[in-house]
């Protein structure tokens, strides 16, 4: 649900953006056109300016505004990403079964055998996450080597057998 709320508001963020943006390239344009008119105004012998200084500074000052805008939106979205991972590591940990302890203070993991892990510090939810995935990753592998192990011994032995049998027919 997290997830669907924050791609959400992200994406009528960057809506915004781009909207931005669009505004910008149309002032931008717009100030070309009214630097095109200055020169040729300032270029001719008669110099008689319509006063386009205001358009050029209103135009100057939009574009700073929209891109402005635009700064704002990705450090949000940015923003939003962050607290996400935290959010996703939190839960992790969350499902897991770790928890934040006052004394001894930080992440804990209490393991079915009942031993009790240090994961990290309360604020330092990436790297508790991370320890744990590691913990629990560790338990998880002695098991699945086992029988990897019985599966790779008779493919060795069938080997050699292929070789006398080679050696056989020269």
């Amino acid at each position: 649900m997290k997830k669907q709320t924050a791609a959400a508001v992200t994406n009528a963020i960057n809506d915004k953006s781009e909207e931005a943006r669009k505004d910008a390239l149309f002032e931008l344009r717009s100030m070309k056109k009214d630097l095109a008119q200055l020169e040729k105004e300032l270029s001719s012998k008669k110099c008689v300016i319509e006063d386009p200084a205001f358009d050029l500074v209103h135009s100057a000052f939009e574009i700073f505004r929209h891109t402005q805008v635009m700064t704002e939106n990705r450090k949000l979205t940015v923003q939003i990403d962050d607290s996400l991972e935290k959010a996703s590591f939190k839960d992790y940990l969350d499902s897991k079964g770790a928890r934040i302890l006052k004394k001894p203070e930080g992440w804990h993991w209490i393991s079915p055998q009942g031993e009790m892990h240090y994961l990290g510090e309360a604020g330092d939810t990436q790297a508790a996450a991370e320890k744990l995935e590691s913990l629990i990753s560790k338990r998880k592998k002695p098991a699945a080597k086992k029988p990897a192990a019985k599966k790779a011994a008779p493919k060795k032995e069938a080997a050699p057998k292929e070789e006398a049998k080679v050696e056989d027919k020269k």
